[in-house]
């Protein structure tokens, strides 16, 4: 049987639509809230729900309801809520969701992951079979942001930041929740020391013995933001902005392992879903409970032929260990599968802590489709170690624009929010590496 998920993927476009859905406002208020509902030959439901902001950001949230009772459907969307629908034709619901979604795509905006990974297979193909009906998006002709009640001050900032560079001062319009935020923006409290004086303080919290607590910790991060606004260009942060997003936009998969992940052809070898699990599970032990991934490494030793995917594992634990032997099994491993992503990035890693290999990364270009040729999708934990790598030769090259580009490229990636906020830390602490050094040249 397929799981919800894949039936969406695979099969949802085969059901005939029940009926599609909106909120009564969605043309004022500027955002709808759509139902596209479709029926099983059993007279259950499938619907998927999408939060469409046509003012800004485009698809913002987006769930499904599977194989659901006509009784349990009514129920969630019959009744006479707080937010009360319209039924409207399939045609409208399909403009609505990809008129905002061309918009936000203007301005660098990427739709929430579950549509991109479920529930856009909800909707027909968006071709010209489709009727084109005009929906107007923004406001007034341009962009116009209003924050979420979830949208915290680090978000906003970032949404407002895209917006100065992909729209331009001026061009966009916002309105950010006055409940919660006294201000509309952050202030730089930090904005009126010179810069010998901002130097002079990160100097001192830097040589701080004992381990600050989080009031000194967030004053130490604002300070590094600060600095850093004074060591960019914006004309070259714009630049390497552009390129980084050309780089990572790849469809991105998280529920699935690919067999491009475990190093083998698609399709040339029979991998169970439990021994993909099994595959997860080590790796995200390694770096938690090492012991426990050795244990379970034998395990999936014993169930898989000589595959990639193995040697990767026993290189992550033996790196989490700090293990004399790491070197050199990684540079036996990296010679024994030179074209296997994941052990390729640990060895260029590895190769670039030399000075003469970090002179060679300055010359060459060792982007996505280097380490992941002719692939047209990544699992997201592929991702998650390229951007690794990525962070890693970004502050070797000693560009303070560059890290900060890479920074803001990173938030339109199409991940869960834990990743995002684990890229924010580690660009951090590189951001804190690289002041170190120019304030101390």
């Amino acid at each position: 049987m397929l799981s919800p998920e894949n039936y969406i993927r695979k099969k949802a476009r085969t059901l005939p639509i029940h009926e599609c859905l909106v909120n009564h406002e969605w043309k004022n208020e500027g955002f709808a809230n759509i139902i596209v509902a479709r029926s099983h030959t059993n007279g259950n439901i499938t619907a998927c729900f999408y939060l469409v902001d046509l003012f800004c950001l485009g698809v913002k949230d987006t769930h499904y309801f599977f194989n659901d009772t006509r009784s349990n459907y009514q129920e969630k969307f019959g009744g006479d809520d707080e937010m009360s629908f319209k039924p409207i034709s399939y045609t409208l619901a399909h403009n609505i969701i990809y008129a905002s979604l061309e918009f936000a795509e203007e301005y660098g905006f990427k739709p929430h992951k579950d549509f991109t990974s479920t529930t856009r297979f909800m909707l027909e193909e968006d071709t010209e079979d489709v009727e084109l009906i005009e929906v107007e998006c923004g406001k007034d002709g341009k962009p116009f942001y209003v924050s979420g009640p979830y949208d915290d001050q680090i978000k906003m900032n970032k949404i407002l930041a895209q917006l100065e560079r992909t729209a331009g001062p001026g061009n966009f319009d916002y309105l950010l929740g006055q409940d919660d935020w006294d201000e509309e923006v952050e202030e730089d409290e930090f904005k009126g020391l010179s810069f010998e004086e901002k130097k002079k303080l990160f100097a001192e919290l830097e040589s701080m013995k004992k381990k600050p607590n989080e009031e000194e910790a967030s004053r130490f991060f604002k300070l590094t933001n600060s600095i850093y606004k004074d060591l960019t260009r914006d004309e070259l942060v714009d630049k390497y902005y552009d390129e980084y997003c050309e780089d990572l936009d790849i469809e991105l998969t998280e529920d699935e392992i690919p067999d491009e992940m475990l190093g083998i052809a698609p399709g040339s070898v029979q991998i169970s879903d439990s021994t993909r699990s099994l595959f997860m599970e080590i790796y995200d032990l390694a770096h938690e409970k090492p012991k426990k991934a050795s244990k379970l490494l034998e395990e999936f030793r014993k169930t898989n032929t000589d595959i990639p995917a193995f040697y990767f594992l026993e290189l992550s634990i033996l790196q989490e260990n700090k293990s004399k032997k790491y070197t050199q099994k990684l540079n036996e491993y990296a010679a024994k599968f030179p074209d296997y992503p994941l052990i390729r990035l640990l060895w260029m890693e590895n190769k670039i802590s030399t000075k003469t290999a970090q002179e060679e990364y300055l010359i060459n270009s060792y982007d996505r489709k280097f380490f992941f040729p002719e692939r047209t999708s990544l699992h997201v934990q592929e991702m998650f170690n390229y951007v690794m790598f990525k962070i890693i030769v970004t502050t070797i090259q000693n560009d303070t624009s560059r890290l900060e580009a890479l920074h803001l490229a990173l938030d339109v990636l199409d991940v869960q929010e834990d990743r995002i906020i684990a890229f924010d830390s580690l660009v951090l602490i590189a951001k804190m590496q690289l002041l170190s050094i120019h304030l101390n040249q």
